[in-house]
């Protein structure tokens, strides 16, 4: 004990300021934290707020995240409108006002999806919402697309379930002063008039329809030959495709078109729709169609047995 003391005695200052820098440090975290404690409570308080007052303005729906989910970007003042035309898509449905609900999408999304109320009923409403109130939740993808998440109305149905979410996406449209809607991942059309003739085979590509996981090309084929041409004869499955500014190829699927869709009798023109395996990406640019074994005479290939000697293929590449 004497020893301590007198060690203590002999370092008693450097034992002082030790303790008042141990202090000071202590002191200082303490500062930091409670300041970065404070900034995140305010940022927190502020984001809801602000979300309260974007969902405050909706009726049927919240906003998941005023984020997009790609960009990051916050949403604008234009796309708080779109989504307001979302809201009342979704208020149609859950007052089973179905008409209502069908004629706030697009042109294009009825011709390529639901040509008439029934089968957007069947086909949408039914499935989705099936007389059913839902709880509806919107977040901005990218631009003009929004994705959706569909649940069941728990405050009603005292029961929640993640296994029950739907999801969606949405794109916005705006023809002159009115918003209409693609839906079930339809994202929308474009208009093309691409065309090349060769070998008397004259081919347009009319237009291109894009989905959130696929894209259908309509293409207009004329066939000024002698000979029945087969687009494709289905030995490789990669022998159709589009092909992007990258040189990525995208194959058709190939197995939900039959051999008779894909021939051409002489002098006959004739329009198809294909298929093709190409999610959505909004920077992808496909520039190319490409049907790289043609048979130019089935009549002659259909008399082989053994089509692996038919060597009478040609190739059609179209830029579009």
């Amino acid at each position: 004990m004497n020893r301590l003391r007198r060690w203590y005695n002999q370092n008693t200052k450097n034992i002082w300021i030790l303790v008042g820098v141990v202090a000071i440090i202590i002191i200082g975290i303490q500062l930091v934290n409670s300041f970065y404690k404070r900034e995140n409570e305010e940022l927190l308080n502020n984001t809801v707020e602000q979300n309260t007052d974007i969902n405050s303005s909706y009726n049927n729906i919240t906003i998941g995240d005023e984020r997009s989910s790609l960009t990051g970007d916050k949403l604008s003042e234009g796309q708080k409108t779109e989504i307001g035309t979302i809201d009342q898509f979704i208020s149609y449905c859950n007052e089973q006002d179905i008409e209502s609900a069908y004629n706030l999408l697009t042109d294009e999304c009825k011709e390529e999806m639901y040509p008439e109320l029934q089968n957007f009923q069947n086909s949408y409403y039914d499935e989705v919402f099936a007389g059913a109130k839902k709880n509806v939740s919107v977040e901005n993808w990218t631009s003009n697309i929004y994705k959706i998440e569909i649940n069941e109305d728990f405050l009603s149905t005292g029961v929640y379930s993640k296994e029950n979410t739907m999801q969606d996406y949405i794109t916005v449209e705006k023809y002159e002063d009115e918003y209409k809607l693609n839906i079930n991942g339809y994202i929308g059309r474009k208009e093309k008039n691409d065309e090349k003739e060769e070998n008397n085979i004259k081919m347009t590509v009319k237009e291109v329809n894009s989905y959130m996981d696929y894209e259908t090309y309509k293409i207009e084929i004329t066939n000024n030959s002698e000979n029945t041409i087969l687009l494709d004869d289905g030995v490789d499955i990669n022998a159709m495709y589009i092909e992007d500014t990258n040189d990525v190829k995208y194959s058709a699927y190939t197995h939900e078109i039959n051999s008779a869709e894909l021939r051409v009798s002489p002098r006959e023109t004739k329009t198809i729709s294909i298929k093709y395996y190409s999610r959505y990406i909004s920077s992808k640019d496909i520039n190319r169609l490409v049907f790289s074994r043609m048979v130019l005479d089935y009549d002659s290939y259909s008399q082989y047995t053994n089509k692996s000697a038919y060597t009478d293929y040609g190739e059609f590449r179209i830029e579009i």
